[in-house]
């Protein structure tokens, strides 16, 4: 889909598995499994929908990724763990499309938990975790890059230094405080609840809007605002966060991109006669 100069496509990072209970908390199982399917293990099948953004302005090409999922560097008993689809997939899926991680240029992460950055970096021939995107810049919100450095005992498992460490190291990382303009019609704003320094990435060009959710909406399935995660930590504000979001983008063409969803990675959203969302799924 085209958004002004910028032509947008989902990328698939790999499907992984998280447990039912922690993604729907509160919810009951005999709600959420009707709508979600859980195996032997409780888990349920997640999506790792990033983001391919290209175009040309001033004078310059940007090819531009968002998230980049759990990457494969990680240990066969860590992957096993969550199920992970396998090794190499964002590597393939950015193939089908003529890109190379070479030709990167800018890495926007929601937040530095794994399975958002854990394709930031790669493993090289001497086995050290090296940046997967040698010549592309990488931006975080400062406070969640505060966060991972001094992480929460809460949060502690899924933020992992060999994740980040080595942009720092490599002079490749970025931070930005709030609301920022990256580029004409490329911005990133803050959206805490899941974490207090999540962000949401948002397109705009064209007549068209695209508010990519990350971790505050994660799936379609949670997009009735008391629908919380386990894993949220604070969810008095991720509530009223999703209710800003939602209040903005229903009833509008607003292209929302929900990152875990493996069956409706992106659509529009309304509201029905009793106030209830609703998502109209949409092609990207």
């Amino acid at each position: 889909m085209q958004f002004g100069p910028w032509d947008v496509q989902i990328i698939g990072g790999g499907t992984f598995r998280l447990d039912g209970g922690a993604m729907f908390g509160t919810v009951p199982k005999v709600v959420w499994q009707k709508l979600y399917p859980a195996d032997e293990d409780n888990q349920i099948l997640m999506a790792t929908n990033c983001l391919l953004i290209r175009g040309e302005v001033g004078g310059k090409r940007h090819v531009i990724l968002v998230d980049n999922g759990n990457g494969d560097k990680e240990s066969d008993d860590f992957m096993a763990r969550f199920k992970f689809e396998g090794r190499g997939v964002l590597d393939a899926n950015l193939a089908k499309h003529g890109v190379k991680p070479a030709d990167i240029t800018l890495c926007i992460l929601t937040h530095l938990h794994f399975d958002h950055a854990g394709g930031s970096t790669r493993l090289d021939g001497m086995g050290r975790p090296v940046p997967s995107f040698p010549n592309a810049r990488y931006v975080v919100q400062a406070r969640d890059l505060a966060d991972a450095r001094r992480p929460h005992l809460r949060v502690k498992a899924s933020y992992l230094p060999q994740n980040w460490e080595p942009l720092e190291a490599a002079g490749l990382l970025d931070t930005v405080d709030g609301a920022t303009t990256l580029l004409p019609g490329i911005s990133v704003r803050p959206a805490p609840g899941h974490i207090a320094g999540l962000q949401n990435v948002v397109v705009e060009g064209g007549g068209r809007r695209l508010v990519y959710l990350a971790d505050l909406i994660p799936t379609a399935r949670h997009i009735q605002p008391a629908w919380v995660m386990g894993y949220d930590l604070d969810v008095v504000t991720c509530v009223d966060e999703r209710q800003k979001v939602l209040d903005e983008v229903a009833g509008t063409d607003t292209v929302c991109v929900f990152e875990h969803d493996p069956d409706i990675p992106a659509g529009t959203v309304s509201r029905d006669a009793k106030g209830k969302y609703l998502v109209a799924p949409v092609s990207l």
